[in-house]
């Protein structure tokens, strides 16, 4: 049967038959790597709605590398990886125990025989989380794919980034959410944990969702729409719950944090009380008996969780006075002025820990160029907040609430250099696109007012 009677010319049949036989061939190698093709290719489109000219093109470019060098960077993984010695690479030590286990969970599951001991680490309790499961089942349906976790985190990670953006643009301007978008690809801290295959894209992804989210539960058009993003916060919340311990209950108090926000800031005499009848309140709390146990139970808890990483491997930081780290008891008699050390401490750490005068490694003194974007971020976010609650109080105050709920919490109980900094990536996500905003703010005032406007347009 000819081509030219389906209306094609024989070379195009001819590059239809070679396209059709060069993807079989790589779903036979890697049926995830043809899986992650179809849905960037749906994501990028997706972002590139509604979008013209220059902006569409620039969006595609910033996109289409992002997704290129990560790929690349997995692909050098593999041809780095000896693989008569090992049966798989990967970028970080934890990477190695998730695929394990989650290779011996496949095998349980097909009732494919595993040793003993492979059984019994594979339900352990030590790093117990669903994202196992979930790596679990899709290599249950595509075969074993160590590499191809690294495609999923991926995947999880551009998805959650574009999704922020079509949250940002319309409200906050194209110009910060361009801005953002750029540095939450290739900034460098973040690129690394994007390529991995651990749980933190999938964590992110899901936040991220439930901001979305957020924002139709309270201008949904419908009571229909609104109670459909009520229950999907509810099931995400369950979710990021098994994904990481305390996932839901940090998701909880973030949309709480930015729908209390976006109130008081739409009720101006309102918010003027709430600053006077915070501290009365919270003094209140304080002179009870009951309010000082719960308090101090917790502040004790993150005192203890703190002097934990002091023991880890690593560079690590203190934040406790000295003596609370000599005896595990000495914790049990913490003082109330010892306890808001701690706390001014760590919040202070959590900004400025590494400090570039105190790298102690080679890796310390390549990540100081990021430390200084980290502070130029630091430094941004709070006047970008107050200019984006202008132009969407809601938006804002959700990025708000997510930032600073994860950063309060990392902080008061890291200790280590290492895990302080991969944390950050928890809140790094939404303070971004308030730092964008103060970013572009800094630019406007410098520009002509003629000119000004194109920052946002």
């Amino acid at each position: 049967m000819s081509g030219a009677r389906w209306g094609l010319p024989a070379a195009a049949w001819r590059a239809v038959i070679v396209a059709g036989i060069g993807i079989g061939v790589v779903y036979a190698l890697s049926p995830l790597t043809v899986w992650f093709t179809v849905a960037m290719a749906v994501v990028v489109s997706w972002a590139r709605r509604g979008l013209d000219g220059d902006e569409r093109r620039w969006l595609t470019i910033l996109l289409l590398v992002a997704i290129g060098v990560r790929v690349a960077a997995v692909a050098a993984l593999f041809l780095a990886t000896n693989h008569a010695n090992v049966p798989f690479g990967h970028f970080f030590g934890d990477e190695e125990y998730f695929i394990r286990r989650s290779l011996w969970l496949r095998n349980v599951a097909l009732r494919i025989p595993v040793h003993g001991a492979d059984l019994i680490y594979a339900f352990d309790e030590y790093s117990q989380t669903i994202y196992l499961y979930v790596l679990a089942f899709i290599q249950i349906l595509v075969g074993p794919a160590p590499y191809g976790a690294h495609l999923l985190g991926i995947g999880y990670y551009v998805t959650a980034c574009v999704l922020l953006y079509r949250l940002v643009r319309p409200t906050l301007g194209s110009m910060p959410a361009f801005i953002g978008l750029g540095v939450l690809l290739y900034l460098p801290s973040l690129f690394a944990w994007s390529i991995s295959a651990l749980k933190e894209p999938m964590f992110f992804l899901l936040t991220a969702c439930t901001a979305a989210l957020g924002v139709r539960l309270v201008r949904g058009p419908r009571w229909t729409t609104r109670f459909v993003a009520l229950v999907a916060i509810a099931v995400l919340a369950a979710i990021l719950g098994a994904v990481r311990a305390a996932g839901a209950v940090l998701t909880g108090a973030s949309l709480i944090c930015g729908f209390v926000i976006t109130w008081l800031v739409l009720r101006p005499r309102w918010l003027v009380a709430s600053v006077i009848a915070v501290p009365i309140v919270a003094g209140a709390i304080l002179s009870r008996p009951a309010g000082q146990v719960t308090i101090y139970g917790g502040v004790q808890a993150a005192a203890r969780q703190h002097a934990g990483h002091i023991a880890t491997a690593g560079y690590t930081y203190k934040a406790l006075d000295e003596r609370l780290y000599e005896a595990k008891s000495a914790m049990f008699d913490m003082s109330l002025d010892e306890a808001g050390r701690f706390l001014v401490r760590s919040l202070a750490a959590y900004v400025t820990v590494p400090l570039p005068w105190e790298a102690q490694s080679t890796s310390a003194v390549a990540y100081l160029p990021e430390q200084m974007l980290w502070y130029m971020i630091v430094a941004l976010a709070p006047i970008g907040f107050v200019y984006a609650l202008r132009r969407d109080a809601l938006v804002a105050a959700l990025l708000f609430g997510y930032a600073i709920v994860a950063a309060v919490t990392v902080a008061v109980v890291s200790g280590n250099v290492g895990t302080l900094v991969r944390h950050r990536g928890l809140a790094l996500p939404y303070m971004i696109w308030l730092s964008a905003v103060g970013a572009c703010e800094l630019v406007r005032w410098s520009l002509a007012p003629e000119r000004a406007e194109q920052v946002w347009r």
